[in-house]
Formats: structure tokens, sequence, C-alpha cells
């Protein structure tokens, strides 16, 4: 006869093992679930992606599920425009980084959560880091310090390690673009003009040294998450020319395109330009375009670097450029043929209307502007059947390639 307390006993020690098989199991099912979100990120640039820049005051949840409907893909989200109670939104203030701001790490939380709840990949970019301001929120005055100034790339560094730690698990983030637009040369330069080709071999170290102290931090808390990196000049394709290749493997190399800017830009353009035709005295048709961006071409050519670690982070114009249509068609023909992922700029802007091609190609009515001055939100005649947004939605569909 087994004496009851013996029984006892033995029932004990099999409910503590099945309590640690039980643990087991859930270390394992963690493991695994991590695991697999870190090759989610990873696997999600092996095809090519479409997506857009949302550079607002405020993202909704109405924005996220408009995007996700016309076939956007992921977007590319700028937070530096958000409200706080601090000179610099999440920075605090980029003249002495001294951690993040808790209240506006929630907030870019909270949009993150919209997004991740409507399937909506995020690329985070920023706008500022410590010592570089963007410019619209520094009297519209270059801030050029991190070029010149080791503290700052000191505390640019620390700042990405900061929101590597709070943001490397949510489950929205497929990417970290760590500076929208750099333009270095401007240090080397008075005049406000747009350079690609001053001092470009120093600006090119310049720009690999920052980033490479960036990608030191992050990567000691975050293994896995893409970085992005924008080539000098305002991530100018032509600067791909001497664009220094990261040791890193899981980084993705980018570019922005708004060329021939006379005619993209509506303060330049005037309505003297069309395209493709003439402009600033030189033709542009698709093999021009094609021909403006041939250094990215090479560069993936030399470094021997896979058509899914470029992205186009940005092209656009002006909404009422003659021939628009015609320019993103041949653009995003470029784009198909190479393989490279891209985001039009810009997605339902909150701010400017000028590249909101839903609006079409007209002014908006003086009405609309006296409701905004009246502080009222009055609602925007949308469409998706302008020309320009139709190319657009035409290129998200995943048929039509």
């Amino acid at each position: 006869m087994i004496k009851i307390e013996t029984l006892k006993n033995h029932l004990k020690h099999i409910t503590q093992l099945i309590s640690l098989y039980m643990l087991v199991i859930v270390i394992l099912m963690n493991n695994s679930i991590a695991f697999a979100a870190s090759v989610q990120k990873i696997n999600f640039w092996n095809t090519q992606q479409k997506g857009a820049n949302i550079f607002n005051h405020s993202v909704t949840s109405d924005d996220i599920k408009a995007a996700k409907r016309y076939g956007i893909k992921f977007i590319r989200l700028a937070p530096d425009k958000f409200q706080s109670s601090h000179r610099d939104f999440l920075i605090g203030n980029a003249d002495d980084y001294r951690g993040l701001i808790k209240e506006d790490l929630e907030k870019l939380k909270k949009i993150l959560d919209i997004c991740y709840q409507e399937k909506m990949p995020v690329v985070i970019t920023m706008l500022s880091l410590p010592g570089s301001r963007w410019k619209q929120n520094n009297h519209d005055k270059d801030d050029l310090r991190i070029w010149k100034e080791e503290k700052y790339q000191a505390q640019a560094a620390v700042f990405w390690q900061d929101l590597a730690i709070a943001l490397k698990d949510h489950p929205a983030i497929v990417g970290y673009n760590l500076l929208n637009e750099p333009h270095p040369e401007r240090i080397f330069a008075s005049k406000e003009v747009h350079i690609n080709t001053v001092h470009q071999e120093e600006v090119q170290k310049m720009l690999y040294d920052l980033y490479s102290r960036i990608i030191k931090h992050i990567r000691l808390v975050d293994k896995d998450t893409p970085i992005i990196l924008d080539s000098s000049a305002y991530a100018d394709a032509k600067t791909f020319g001497l664009l220094m290749p990261q040791e890193d493997q899981n980084v993705l190399y980018s570019f922005h395109m708004y060329e021939p800017y006379e005619y993209t830009n509506h303060k330049m353009n005037k309505g003297k330009y069309q395209y493709p035709g003439i402009i600033n005295g030189k033709q542009w048709n698709q093999k021009d375009l094609r021909e403006y961006i041939s250094a990215v071409i090479r560069f993936q050519k030399t470094h021997n670097i896979g058509s899914n670690k470029i992205l186009v982070g940005e092209f656009g114009g002006h909404r009422m450029s003659a021939g628009l249509e015609k320019y993103f068609e041949d653009l995003i023909a470029i784009f198909n043929k190479e393989g490279w992922h891209f985001a039009f700029y810009a997605f339902r802007e909150d701010t400017w209307d000028g590249m909101d091609y839903e609006l079409g190609n007209k002014k908006l009515p003086w009405s609309y502007w006296q409701a905004v001055e009246r502080g009222e939100n009055p609602e925007l005649n949308r469409k998706s059947t302008y020309p320009v947004f139709s190319i657009i939605k035409e290129a998200l569909d995943d048929n039509h390639n």
C-alpha cells in the first residue's frame, strides 16, 4: 500500500514538473514570436514595397484607413510636426538632448498602434536631430551644428538608441530612417543653392561617420530593425556616385527625386514649364530622368547591393505642374524596372495642399482659406479620379508593374 503522504509528495512533484514544462513552453513561444517579428521586419523589404509619406500635424485612423484602401503598403512617418510642450518633439531641445520626452513618445506610440491595428507598416524618419533642427522649426535657417560639433553627433547617437529601445518591439515599425535629407555640404556654401557636387568626398565621409556612430548605438539595443540612410545634398541621387555603404547588412539606401526642381517647384515654375519638354534650357523626358538617377544603379553594381536595398524615400511635384501625370508615370516606370521601393510625397498633408494629388490641379477656393482663418476645419473635396492620383493609384496596384 502506498502511503497517503508518499502519494501527496508524488503529486507535488508532478505538479511542479507540469508548471516547469508550461513555463518552458511560454518562454519558447515568446522567443518564437520575437524571432518571427524580427524576421518579418527583415523580410518586409525582400519584395518591392510602394508607400506614401505622411508628414502631418496629426495622423488619424481615417488617414490610415484611406491609405490602406488605396493599396499603400507602408507609410514614411515624420513626427516632428506633432504638438509638444517642449521646443522639439521627442527630442525636447535640439540644442541639448537630455532624453526622450515621455508624453511625446506616448503620442507617437498611439499613432503607431493605429497603424498596427490597420496593418500599416511604418518607417519612422526624423526631420530634426540634436544639432540639426529642421529648417521650418528653426526660423527658416539651416542648422548645421551636427556637422561641426562632435557633441551633437554623440547626442544624436544616444537619441536614436533611446528611440530604438522604445520602439524596437512595436510591431508596426519596419525601418528607422535616421535623418531626412541631410545636407552637410551647406557648411561649405553660403548661398541658398541646390548643391550636389560641392566637396562631396569630404561630405560623404562626414555622413558615413555619423551614420556609423548612430548604427552602432542602435545595434547595441536592436539587432533587427532595418536602418534607412538618405544620401547627402538633400538625398540627391547624383551623390550616390561617392556614397559610402555601411558594414551593417540590414541597411537600405535612400534618395529623393524632385528633379528637375524648376519644374516640380511651383514658385520656380510659375507655369513656365511642362513635362516632357524643355525645362530651364534642357530637354526632360523619361530618358533624361533615368540618366539623372543613373548614379544609384552604378552604386548598386559597384558595391553589389540588391534593388531591395534601395528606397526612393520621396518623389513628387506640385499638383499644378503641367504634365505631372506623365512625370509620375515615367518615374514609376523606372522604379518598377529597377525593382526599387518607393513612397510618393505626400498623402493628405494637413499643413499644405501643394502635393495633395486627390485635390486635382486647381487652386482651392478662397472660401476654404477663409474658413481656416476662422479656426474651422473645412472638409476638402478629394477625388481619386484626378489624372495624377490615378497614376499613383494604378502604381499601387500590384497587378500593374
